[in-house]
């Protein structure tokens, strides 16, 4: 009974398994790829009934790092936008049986930009399998130096693993800038060149001394009798180059002669005194030539260079600075008495009375002209200041060319009080203004405006006259009258029969031709030529005209028929 039933259950098991194998060899694409060869019978691992959009959650479910990797912009399948969208089939084709790749890509032009490691320096020329070492998936190959080059790292781990913070991937011995100020000690002159091991003896990082002392106690020449501060006189320079602040230390400065002194000249033996005084009558009471008459402040008067050397600041310590030629009068040219009890005065006036050539018409205010350069050569007076401002030749002039007698006062603002009128003897008035034509550049660069000044335009024969013709004597006023009859009276050859409006028939441009706007009857007007009215009256018609003009005394011609 036994064995029957299981014979029946094994012909079941059978006619299932070649049931199924009949089925997938109907249904089933092609053989499965190694790495899915387990899935084989379980299509429903991958697929999903009636929904291939669906099979991306299949897989990403058995992959999860990659669908980390896409959540999180990371990895290759992170980094290429278009994977988020694409079905995993797109790249990764199955059913093409166990030897068929799964993963479908050309590793010579692959671009590994797209992944978290770019390549770079060396890393350009190492194949593929250097670091994506098979079986081992391409996704797993080390991404830090140390994940590769352990085995290279000839500090045994004595720096860690940050191997990019001193080489780069050109090679090994291609080491970068390793900026050791990030440490809290920046390698600075001769640190600079002292190896790693000189410091980090064994490779020994944590507990490196920092002080000078723990380093260069065999290289201390005081013998510790200066303390352990080196770095108070010394620099990492070398320790030659003693640059020992004596001035931010001491606040005393070191200057001058105090430069080259040697440190036992102040503070003795063997730093025996470590705070000396630091007055100079402490050290220079010896050196008083003044045997204490003015005080004990030395520096006030003398530099730290030498003793002759005076530096005394008149200006900075008295209120009358030194400017000019002052600086290099002697002291007791103005200080006569002692320097405590007779004080100089401080007023030009006061020292230079007897040198005042105004003999003090111009008052006492000598700065108002002069300045403490010279006397004469350094006139500091603004003449702009005045109400004549000199430009032109009178800035040119000497100040005695006006000032003959050096009184300095006024001499009159018009031109005519220095100036005689020689050229136009008074045909422009007793008083003429000259700045009308005239420029204080020269007589000769006039820019009288006839038009613009008189209201009478100069034109024709008149634009070549000289002034003189019809400003031919003097006037009291130095105005003309502008009429033409007012100059060309004895011009007329009508003598006057035609009144005075000479304009209606001439103009300036000369006497002939005339020009006479006529009348025939009662509104045809006529232009009579030339030679109807010459001036010589050669012609037969001279008593027509006579008649004409007694019927018409202002030239309004009519001709009768």
């Amino acid at each position: 009974m036994i064995l029957t039933l299981l014979a029946v259950l094994v012909a079941v098991a059978a006619f299932t398994i070649v049931t199924r194998e009949v089925l997938e060899s109907v249904v089933s694409p092609g053989p499965l790829s190694a790495p899915h060869a387990s899935l084989r019978g379980r299509c429903l691992a991958c697929h999903v009934p009636f929904a291939k959009a669906a099979q991306n959650t299949t897989c990403l479910a058995c992959h999860a790092r990659v669908g980390r990797d896409i959540a999180a912009h990371r990895g290759f399948h992170g980094r290429v936008p278009a994977i988020a969208t694409q079905r995993c089939s797109a790249c990764h084709s199955d059913h093409r049986g166990k030897r068929a790749a799964i993963v479908q890509f050309d590793p010579h032009h692959f671009d590994h930009h797209l992944t978290d490691f770019t390549l770079t320096g060396a890393h350009r020329g190492v194949a593929c399998t250097a670091c994506h070492k098979p079986p081992r998936k391409y996704a797993d190959a080390p991404g830090t130096c140390a994940g590769c080059h352990a085995k290279q790292d000839v500090h045994h781990n004595r720096f860690g693993k940050a191997c990019a913070s001193c080489h780069d991937t050109r090679s090994w011995k291609s080491i970068h800038a390793f900026d050791h100020a990030r440490t809290g000690f920046p390698l600075v002159g001769l640190h600079r060149q002292t190896t790693c091991a000189g410091c980090h003896v064994n490779g020994r990082l944590a507990g490196t001394p920092r002080t000078c002392i723990a380093c260069h106690r065999k290289d201390d020449v005081h013998h510790g009798q200066r303390g352990t501060n080196c770095a108070a006189c010394h620099t990492p320079a070398g320790w030659k180059f003693a640059t020992f602040d004596h001035n931010r230390d001491t606040g005393f400065p070191l200057v001058g002669a105090h430069a080259s002194t040697a440190c036992a000249g102040c503070h003795g033996k063997a730093m025996a005194q470590r705070h000396p005084q630091t007055t100079c009558i402490a050290c220079h009471a010896t050196n008083d030539v003044h045997h204490g008459r003015f005080g004990g402040d030395c520096a006030a008067c003398h530099a730290p260079t030498r003793w002759p050397d005076v530096h005394f600041d008149h200006d900075r310590m008295t209120r009358f600075a030194l400017r000019g030629a002052h600086r290099t009068v002697a002291c007791t040219a103005c200080h006569v008495g002692p320097l405590h009890s007779v004080r100089p005065p401080s007023t030009c006036i006061g020292c230079h009375r007897a040198d005042n050539p105004h003999r003090g018409r111009l008052g006492t205010d000598c700065a108002g002209c002069h300045d403490e350069t010279q006397w004469r050569a350094a006139l500091g007076f603004d003449h702009g200041r005045t109400r004549f401002p000199l430009v032109g030749q009178h800035a040119r002039m000497a100040c005695v060319g006006c000032h003959v007698d050096r009184s300095f006062t006024a001499k009159g603002l018009t031109c005519t009080a220095c100036h005689a009128d020689d050229f136009h003897k008074g045909r422009l008035g007793r008083t003429p203004d000259c700045a009308q034509c005239h420029v204080p550049a020269g007589w000769d660069r006039w820019r009288f405006d006839h038009a613009r000044q008189t209201g009478f335009a100069l034109d024709g024969k008149h634009l070549g006259l000289a002034c003189a013709a019809c400003h031919r004597v003097a006037a009291p006023t130095a105005k003309l009258d502008p009429t033409c009859y007012a100059c060309h009276r004895s011009d007329d050859a009508h003598h006057g029969v035609f009144g005075r409006q000479c304009g209606q028939c001439h103009s300036t441009e000369g006497f002939r031709p005339a020009k006479v706007q006529g009348q025939i009857g009662a509104s045809t007007p006529v232009r009579m030529p030339a030679a109807a009215c010459p001036a010589d009256h050669l012609h037969g018609g001279v008593a027509r005209c006579w008649q004409l003009a007694q019927q018409s005394p202002l030239g309004d011609i009519r001709r009768r028929r």
